[in-house]
């Protein structure tokens, strides 16, 4: 991230006439169609760095942990846990901790589009500018014994 941040500036994108694509359904034709979204060196970065890998950033809430629970805070950054992921860590670390574990998380509610909701899934915008809109909230997972239960927060 940092070698995107010093060397990815708008000089830079322009000389090597790089740019942000975008997909919108063409309707009369049932195609996709690509498009230039953005010639910006800040949407350009962006791009850049949301294809990174990084790993969550998940604290021990030392306070919150007590009577043999360990309790997990994900901090969120944008990106939600890979939800396929979440029930084998857990049970792997109540193995490894020997007792109940939660793990405080965000995770998506819906995602709006085009007046359209999709539950979990983020299509593609139909148009430049048309982001979809995004709905969050906290959960909270909890292995004991297991087994795996969550609750809204």
């Amino acid at each position: 991230a940092l070698f995107i941040d010093a060397f990815v500036d708008q000089d830079f994108v322009n000389r090597y006439k790089l740019f942000v694509a975008g997909r919108r359904l063409n309707r009369e034709r049932m195609t996709w169609e690509y498009y230039v979204k953005s010639r910006s060196a800040h949407e350009y970065r962006k791009m850049l760095r949301g294809g990174l890998y990084h790993p969550p950033h998940i604290y021990v809430n030392e306070a919150e942990s007590k009577d043999g629970k360990l309790r997990l805070i994900h901090t969120f950054e944008g990106k939600p846990l890979v939800t396929e992921y979440i029930h084998n860590t857990m049970l792997g670390i109540e193995y490894l901790w020997g007792g109940p574990v939660e793990l405080e998380t965000s995770e998506v509610v819906s995602v709006s589009s085009g007046g359209r909701s999709y539950a979990g899934t983020l299509p593609p915008p139909e148009k430049p500018g048309d982001e979809p809109k995004i709905t969050w909230r906290r959960v909270r997972y909890k292995m004991r014994n297991r087994k795996l239960t969550k609750k809204e927060l």
